[in-house]
């Protein structure tokens, strides 16, 4: 086997957008992404207009976190048992149906959203395990990190659309319209997943180790998905440091989604600074997306996400802690842009190393266990922010900074042991 198969060559050897059916997936996911995008800045902003306080809208972040917690090992068991691509057609419909469900808005007092987003979370929980299980099958091993950075992208790219249009959109028509313009978005992401009909890139056989236990995959439970993804994590300490990461930038995010609606309208005054927030991210994410699509050296990617999360650290305390200082808006667009390069890396190294450490066939249950802990460490940062935000100040903010610090330097240490994607081979 040459080194060029074993994914260190400098260029990848197969452009992922060039395979039609990595093509539709990642089309499938820009759409839905830009909906969700647009419901991400309408639903916080209209509980907070709503009641006024910083818990409730940590409430309707928490209903969406919470079935990651208890549900994400059963999706991922799921995911790896079932047809991919048909489990990512029927959570999108379902999703359609369920997302319909804000339009009670029209009728109902406030909390009904968190009554709609509760099981419109559970639903979402199938797409991420089935989307990261479907990659591999679509592209050869060599392009895995050029195509998870192409993903990286769609998130960037529907960040640009997105939150624009759904501050425009509250501000002009509601939540109600946001709405059916989300639920038409998950339909739209059905349709063209559907048109995904063969898996014929090859499956990376060299990050296999050479000893492959037999993993039942029929019945999946809860339980097996736990089991199953926690023993592979132990089995592999870059995995278990991977692990420490995703709960630490999962508190972080938790306090990020409990407070940047709050933030916002106290710091800058209106929706459509959101807006403008997630947009200019969008732009640098874009950016870093691009470059990171041109890499497909695996050996690296442990050191990118950890320089990446310590750069995301330093710029997300100087970005949500320099207003009282200096008020306009302007610095912050400035600062979130520059973040949003390294934040692409960070998240197209992470989604690579959960593809390439575990075993093919456990990758789902593995992904299932990180999601499963990143919801429960989301979810502490959601509760604990927005309680103490209405008895202190809406900069708790800053608490998402020494989350990725800690994180990078956690990831960093990784490269005194022995990278798990070079040591197996045929």
């Amino acid at each position: 086997m040459t080194a060029k198969d074993r994914g260190t060559g400098s260029h990848p050897t197969v452009s992922p957008l060039t395979l039609p059916g990595f093509r539709w997936l990642w089309s499938g996911g820009l759409v839905s992404l830009t909906g969700t995008h647009m419901q991400f800045v309408a639903l916080p902003y209209f509980v907070h207009e709503q009641t006024g306080s910083s818990f409730a809208t940590a409430l309707a972040a928490a209903a969406q976190a919470l079935p990651g917690v208890t549900l994400g090992p059963l999706a991922g068991a799921v995911a790896d048992s079932r047809d991919s691509r048909r489990l990512l057609i029927v959570a999108n419909v379902v999703l359609a149906a369920v997302t319909l469900g804000f339009c009670l808005t029209l009728v109902a007092p406030w909390w009904v959203v968190v009554v709609v987003a509760f099981p419109q979370a559970v639903a979402a929980q199938l797409v991420a395990p089935a989307e990261l299980v479907l990659v591999p099958s679509l592209v050869p091993a060599t392009s895995l990190p050029a195509a998870n950075s192409l993903i990286g992208a769609t998130y960037s790219l529907a960040r640009l659309a997105g939150p624009a249009a759904g501050g425009l959109l509250y501000a002009v028509a509601g939540l109600p319209t946001v709405a059916v313009a989300n639920a038409l978005s998950f339909a739209a992401a059905a349709t063209l997943v559907s048109r995904i009909r063969s898996n014929k890139a090859p499956p990376p056989e060299h990050l296999e180790p050479p000893a492959r236990p037999r993993v039942r995959t029929t019945r999946p439970r809860v339980s097996g998905g736990w089991s199953d993804g926690w023993a592979e994590i132990r089995r592999q300490p870059l995995l278990a440091r991977l692990l420490v990461v995703f709960v630490l930038t999962g508190i972080g995010e938790g306090c990020v989604s409990a407070l940047l609606a709050p933030y916002t309208a106290d710091v800058f005054g209106s929706s459509t600074a959101l807006g403008l927030l997630l947009t200019c991210q969008a732009v640098g994410g874009l950016a870093g997306a691009l470059v990171m699509s041109r890499w497909e050296v695996l050996d690296r990617i442990p050191r990118t996400l950890g320089a990446a999360a310590v750069t995301c650290g330093v710029l997300l305390a100087v970005m949500t802690g320099y207003p009282p200082f200096y008020p306009p808006l302007w610095p912050a667009l400035l600062l979130i842009a520059v973040a949003g390069l390294p934040f692409a890396a960070v998240a197209a190294a992470q989604t690579t190393l959960l593809q390439t450490l575990p075993r093919p066939a456990l990758r789902g249950r593995v992904f299932g266990v990180t999601a499963a802990t990143t919801g429960a460490a989301q979810l502490l940062g959601i509760l604990t922010a927005g309680y103490l935000a209405d008895r202190t100040t809406v900069y708790l903010l800053l608490a998402d900074a020494p989350c990725y610090l800690l994180a990078g330097l956690v990831i960093l240490q990784a490269r005194r042991h022995p990278n798990p994607t070079r040591t197996t081979t045929n």
